[in-house]
């Protein structure tokens, strides 16, 4: 940086370009930066600052920002504003690193003394809105809003600013309406028109897709499309639902985009792929990652989808794999996205090993928010708990590390100290988020009124992961069938979330349950037609089939609180069951199991498919045996075979993916015989179930299974041999009344309590690929040529 200095003390360098390369230069560097080669963006600017220009100033200072290099950037900009101090975009520059450095305050403070300078600057009130929503501060934000529109009634920018304003905070209708306003004076703003389709497509019913269909098709019929109408296409294409009527159309529209794809930037390149492989169309989408393939990914996001996608479709040179991947990613950013590709390969172990490999002295916040959800699985979360806090108080108002250390404290089984974190304002859009945490707090502890309450004041939910799901189950949870039927409806006719709007609903968990709920409330109503005088009579038959009145049974008999060292006569064995279906665990799962297995004066046994069906043939039959061998699937065997061994030896058994973290004992209260852990919406977890032999619940849940197994009924795991039956026949075992022997007793302990010892459902390397039993992540192209040997050498 010789040649800045030299520049900045008014020397001329020695080679300098003539005034009128210096625009060109500087487009190439936008052009670079738009297409994330940053490095190259980087050396133009250097290039172009022999000669410097407000242009090149402010790029050379968000060249840095973009690459997240903040001591960089604060450096950089300082070092403008001496020479530039009167340009406005420096000092919004400097106020955005203040924001990416975790500091809203000071960001704000910054631009509340730059407005008085430059007063009708809009820019840099549109950047004081922005900081004002990401301190939570609704009402300021809300007077300035109502100010910049009195005061540019028709500025463009404005308009788009106040429609975001509302479509954060859930006014849809109001934002469409600033829309259309802003469209009718401005037609060609290209964010306003995709903001207006994706408001008024994802909201509403089928059969106002006509509208979309018609402009695909105008669009894929133009004789040229500028770079504007490829991105508005794939857009467009994007938010076709896949309905026969508007398949062909989007077909027609991606052979359009195929010709486009040299001038398409890395985002769009994937998206066509990802859109050709959604509309069947592999040739397409071959070729559009052959051609985001020859100088990228460079951006992380996309190069964390290629890898889901190539795990789930059967990828197995991992090695190669991650290794194409993270070619042109930039080296600061490589280290811990190979992590995250090693977690799912390898397993937490190997992940952690390639994080203590970054000697980091000082990490961003952004790099902090990126590290947490690694941390939470690769290591000990007393571990990322220290951390969280040592980060929060470098960036004590950062509302995603807030959020963050909220969430966590709820996966360690902490959901009141997590209600206590979240006390805070939060920004507009994470709103959401924050309310489907506090409502898992709720739920958690038994406040389940409280937790609906949480959950209806959002009002909207969008495609955020969770939110809608979270809210269908209290629903189902309280017995509200057609509060949950119309709640269902309203998200289906808005297209709010994929898995209700797929019409694979029906045989989803919830989906399952609210069938379950509809089933239950009819045979309950012809029941008691028939008994009028005895309302209760039917109770048990109804518990033992359906699992909306099982789980309200298991709700009044739950223990929130244990306290530390009962006294009392343990009648459960210190017996750990475990189960792989191969001789031979993948290191991940057997290092998991290590956890159990080391416990001191344990007796651990671990059970593979042969020795499974030879133990029920040897001790509980043929028949038992038999409906083993019909499970539908692995999950299914398992469910059955843990139930089996609980009722004939008795112990714990925890399931492969649980790591034992805490303390053995902690899990097992004196005087009972049954240990089960309620989940959040109210019915009981299997992956870790704790019983003494011949416990009467156990023996008729084993009962129930055999019964389900050997019919060959048509129901999900969940409900056959999962969570569902357990619920069911452990609630007709509580309707009996209080057992007189204390080894038949149950003990129904809230979820939080067994996070507290035990870290569940780790994330594996075998849960990502498409051979998984329950495998989500599944892909219509085969990405395994492009990742191959053969490839490599072609």
């Amino acid at each position: 940086m010789n040649m800045i200095n030299d520049t900045m003390k008014g020397r001329p360098s020695s080679l300098q370009d003539t005034v009128n390369e210096i625009p060109d230069l500087l487009q190439q560097a936008q052009q670079a930066m738009a297409e994330a080669d940053l490095e190259r963006a980087e050396t133009l600017i250097d290039e172009a600052l022999r000669q410097p220009s407000r242009q090149a100033r402010r790029l050379w200072v968000r060249v840095a920002l973009q690459q997240d290099r903040l001591e960089s950037a604060q450096a950089r900009v300082a070092t403008m504003l001496q020479a530039d101090p009167r340009d406005p975009v420096l000092r919004a520059l400097e106020a955005q690193i203040q924001r990416r450095e975790g500091h809203p305050r000071q960001a704000l403070q910054i631009i509340n003394q730059a407005i008085p300078e430059w007063p009708k600057n809009i820019q840099l009130k549109l950047l004081k809105l922005r900081f004002l929503q990401d301190l939570g501060r609704s009402r300021p934000a809300l007077a300035l809003v109502r100010r910049l529109r009195r005061r540019w009634p028709e500025h463009p920018g404005v308009l788009m600013a106040v429609a975001q304003f509302y479509r954060d905070h859930g006014h849809f209708r109001a934002s469409r309406l600033v829309l259309e306003h802003l469209l009718a004076h401005h037609p060609e703003h290209q964010p306003a028109r995709l903001l207006n389709r994706a408001l008024t497509y994802s909201r509403t019913s089928d059969d106002t897709n006509a509208p979309l269909a018609e402009l695909v098709n105008q669009l894929a019929q133009r004789d040229e499309l500028s770079q504007a109408d490829t991105g508005e296409l794939l857009h467009a294409i994007k938010l076709c639902p896949l309905q026969k009527e508007l398949i062909k159309g989007c077909q027609d529209g991606l052979s359009r985009l195929d010709s486009q794809l040299d001038m398409m930037k890395e985002q769009e390149k994937f998206l066509l792929f990802s859109q050709a492989e959604r509309f069947g169309m592999a040739d397409i989408a071959h070729r559009a990652l052959e051609a985001l393939l020859e100088t990228g990914p460079r951006s992380p996001q996309v190069a964390r989808r290629l890898f889901l996608k190539a795990i789930a479709c059967g990828v197995s040179e991992h090695d190669m794999l991650i290794s194409r991947l993270l070619r042109h990613i930039a080296p600061d950013k490589r280290g811990l996205l190979e992590a995250e590709f090693l977690l799912h390969t390898q397993g937490p172990k190997d992940a952690w090993a390639r994080l203590m490999q970054e000697h980091r002295p000082r990490r961003s916040r952004v790099e902090v928010q990126q590290l947490v959800p690694l941390l939470r699985t690769t290591h000990d979360r007393a571990l990322c708990l220290r951390y969280l806090r040592f980060c929060r108080r470098r960036w004590p108002r950062d509302a995603e590390l807030r959020l963050q250390h909220a969430n966590l404290l709820v996966e360690a089984g902490y959901p009141g100290r997590a209600l206590s974190v979240l006390k805070a304002p939060v920004p507009a859009n994470k709103r959401l988020l924050k309310a489907r945490i506090r409502a898992s707090c709720l739920l958690e502890t038994g406040q389940i009124d409280a937790a609906k309450a949480e959950m209806e004041r959002v009002g909207h939910y969008g495609e955020a992961q969770g939110a809608l799901h979270c809210h269908l189950g209290i629903l189902l949870m309280l017995g509200h069938e057609e509060d949950a039927q119309a709640f269902l409806e309203q998200a289906q006719r808005g297209n709010q979330n994929q898995t209700v709007t797929s019409g694979h609903f029906s045989i989803s968990s919830l989906g399952m349950q609210l069938n379950d709920l509809k089933m239950f409330h009819r045979e309950q109503a012809s029941l008691t037609s028939l008994a009028p005088q005895s309302p209760g009579k039917h109770d048990a038959y109804l518990v033992a089939h359906y699992v909306y009145p099982a789980r309200q049974v298991i709700q009044r008999n739950v223990r929130y609180k244990v306290a530390a060292g009962e006294r009392g006569t343990r009648h459960i064995p210190r017996r750990v069951v475990q189960f792989w279906n191969d001789r031979r665990p993948p290191h991940s799962v057997a290092e998991i199991m290590q956890s159990w297995s080391s416990v001191p004066g344990i007796d651990y046994q671990r059970f593979n498919t042969l020795m499974a069906r030879d133990f029920l043939r040897h001790h509980l039959g043929a028949d038992y045996e038999r409906a083993f061998r019909l499970a539908n699937n692995i999950a299914e065997s398992v469910d059955f075979f843990r139930l089996c061994y609980l009722r004939h030896h008795g112990g714990i058994y925890a399931d492969a993916d649980d790591r034992l973290s805490g303390r053995l004992e902690a899990l097992i209260p004196p005087d009972v015989g049954l240990v089960c852990f309620r989940e959040n919406y109210g019915a009981l977890a299997n992956n870790v179930i704790i019983a003494a032999p011949e416990h009467p619940a156990i023996v008729l849940a084993s009962e129930m299974a055999l019964e389900a197994l050997l019919a060959r009924d048509n129901e999900s795991t969940w409900s056959k041999t999962g969570p569902g039956l357990l619920t069911r026949a452990v609630a007709s075992h509580l309707l009996r009344g209080k057992p007189e022997r204390p080894e038949q007793r149950v003990a129904i302990l809230p979820s939080y309590l067994l996070r507290r010892q035990v870290h569940i459902h780790i994330p594996l390397p075998h849960k990502k690929t498409g051979q998984y039993w329950n495998a989500a992540n599944t892909t219509g192209v085969d990405l395994r040529p492009f990742f191959s040997d053969h490839h490599k050498s072609a």
